[in-house]
């Protein structure tokens, strides 16, 4: 199984020893995304740069000394790196974090690892002085080497100025990780805007012109494992439409590293350990049987043959070092090197799967503001519908009440002869201004002798010299005078009017202090309670509409973002594959060769060993 053919479960022998390895197919030219703008590859922008892309240019780490920090007063090891005739010396700190600006640059690239730190326990195994230990020096200064060409001979990362700059003569690393564009890097990948970055002027691969839908190609993988197959356990958040082909690269990678970092790694120590007991063993036996040839002087043949054994077994001795020397520099350190690769895939399928979560998520606050605006018009609409209702209902009510007022009016008017028509049988009457009183309708309109009804003020009043004279009552020419003084007299005192006493000061104070209270909790019940709840309304529809075109917009962009991850990953993974096929048949090679050495080897000095036993007289 490779990340570029899912569907085949099976791998090809890479190692065919009667025909030549099969050339690897042309390579296409695929895209990286940024997060910042970064110049177009292809195209030189210094002279490392022109120096890199020399075929005949090879990165060299020549040395690893020990310096000492002129600012803090601490040792660190230098390591110097040689490109053609320059020089520059970096610390590991220095390759540790050139290798996260890359990574947070180009999120979508497998940057190659460098080799990892030592463990708290390694620390203590070895007192502290890791940083002097002669043998994990030099297998540092032989991973950050390859860890070099392989960013000189990537396509895209070896066009790269912060690289260049790196490699530059007299450059502070430390000033530059504090000046653009490393300082213009976005906290999080995912919130950055992606920008192209193509091998070549061809920014899109053959097959990848209209890149399909997350779902789209996911209905286009048959036989994909589903969620269920997510290595390491249930991912952050399960996916609805999930892309069967990265869940199977996810699956693919999860067995390759437990492979690498599981029993073959088991393994392969436990051989270079016995490899390594076996070479001590023969070490101490060649001494032995050397000496051995010294007690034997008397028979010369006897005593050539047992020295002759001594330096066979002195040989398997120095061979078999020489072997674990090769497997630990061409076999064991590769290996560690790929257990790394899938950790760095699994970041890079993790930070897509996230990107795909994202979408989701955007897709479902989207479809929640949508039935949110759908609740809010149709409550819109149902409450225009209420009141058109209730303003139809008033409308015909206020018909209604004109027409009943009119027929009282004409119930209750005057007749042709000057009679007023009134209702009897009621002892109470309603004042003009609706308020029911308790006055007999007699007090206000009926004369002495009931005959005519005159205008009765009630609040007539007379003139202070003339008397009194009662409503209603004939002048001296027998007509009811209606032109007199309207305060001409007072009105009548009502026996069935309720007095009241003017308030005192103290229940006026009760009383404010009263509405002072009721004021201030009906301001704390305005703020909690909504008071319009029509505006309120109208102004959450706004709202919910504007937020429908942000999401909508997001989820375009998202989307976007999403298929561009998707064929950056998928390109940099079948890359990935070519480069690990060949690894791995180096690999392969090489301890096949070691092997085939160490015989070889042995096989010489054992052959000439048995010439000489041969030649003892019996």
């Amino acid at each position: 199984m490779s990340y570029s053919d899912t569907e085949d479960a099976s791998t090809k022998d890479v190692l065919q020893p009667h025909t030549p390895p099969p050339h690897p197919p042309a390579l296409e030219p695929y895209m990286a995304f940024t997060t910042i703008p970064r110049a177009a590859p292809g195209t030189t922008c210094c002279s490392i740069s022109t120096l890199l892309h020399n075929n005949h240019t090879t990165l060299l780490v020549t040395s690893a000394t020990k310096v000492a920090d002129g600012l803090t007063a601490t040792a660190f090891v230098a390591y110097t790196i040689k490109v053609g005739e320059n020089e520059v010396k970096r610390r590991y700190s220095e390759f540790e974090s050139l290798r996260k600006v890359l990574c947070r640059i180009y999120p979508t690239l497998i940057v190659p690892p460098i080799p990892e730190k030592h463990s708290i326990s390694n620390y203590a195994n070895i007192q502290n002085k890791s940083k002097e230990d002669a043998a994990m020096v030099e297998k540092r200064k032989r991973m950050l080497q390859k860890f070099l060409n392989r960013l000189a001979k990537h396509e895209i990362l070896s066009y790269e100025h912060v690289f260049h700059r790196f490699l530059e003569t007299g450059v502070s690393w430390t000033e530059l990780m504090h000046c653009p564009p490393i300082s213009t890097l976005p906290k999080n990948a995912l919130n950055a805007t992606l920008t192209a970055s193509s091998s070549s002027a061809n920014l899109l691969r053959q097959g990848y012109d209209q890149p399909p839908s997350p779902s789209a190609s996911s209905q286009s993988s048959p036989g994909g494992t589903g969620t269920t197959g997510h290595p390491g356990g249930v991912p952050p958040q399960i996916l609805r439409e999930p892309n069967p082909r990265f869940i199977d690269s996810e699956v693919f990678t999860q067995k390759f590293s437990n492979q690498l970092s599981g029993s073959m790694d088991r393994s392969q120590k436990k051989v270079v350990r016995k490899l390594g007991e076996i070479a001590n063993d023969n070490s101490d036996l060649g001494a032995t049987l050397n000496g051995f040839s010294l007690n034997e002087s008397d028979c010369v043949p006897l005593a050539n043959a047992i020295e002759k054994i001594g330096q066979a077994v002195d040989s398997s001795f120095m061979a078999t070092t020489a072997l674990m020397q090769a497997l630990e520099i061409n076999v064991n350190e590769p290996m560690q090197e790929y257990v790394q690769y899938a950790s760095i895939i699994k970041a890079i399928l993790k930070f897509r799967h996230q990107k795909h979560i994202q979408s989701e998520s955007t897709a479902d606050q989207l479809e929640a503001k949508r039935s949110s605006l759908e609740n809010l018009e149709r409550m819109e609409t149902e409450a225009k519908r209420i009141e058109s209702a209730l303003n139809k209902g008033e409308r015909s009510g206020s018909t209604g009440g004109t027409q009943t007022n009119s027929n009282n009016n004409t119930t209750s008017g005057t007749t042709a002869r000057g009679e007023t028509v009134t209702p009897n049988d009621d002892d109470h009457s309603i004042s003009e201004e609706g308020t029911f009183t308790n006055e007999p309708e007699s007090i206000h309109s009926s004369t002495e002798n009931g005959d005519e009804a005159a205008d009765f003020n009630p609040y007539a009043r007379t003139s202070s010299t003339s008397a009194p004279k009662a409503a209603g009552t004939d002048s001296s020419d027998g007509h009811v005078d209606t032109t007199a003084n309207p305060y001409a007299q007072l009105p009548p005192a009502n026996p069935y009017a309720h007095t009241h006493s003017p308030p005192s000061s103290g229940a006026v104070k009760r009383r404010s202090t009263r509405l002072n209270v009721f004021s201030a909790l009906s301001h704390t019940l305005h703020s909690i309670v909504d008071v319009d709840p029509e505006a309120t309304r109208r102004n959450n529809i706004g709202k919910t509409r504007d937020a429908i075109v942000q999401l909508e917009e997001q989820l375009e962009t998202t989307n976007s973002d999403l298929d561009k991850i998707s064929r950056a990953v998928q390109g940099d993974l079948d890359r990935f594959q070519l480069q690990k096929t060949k690894d791995l048949r180096d690999i392969l090679l090489a301890y096949a060769k070691a092997h085939q050495k160490w015989c070889q080897k042995n096989l010489g000095s054992w052959q000439e060993a048995k010439d000489n036993v041969e030649q003892i007289p019996v």
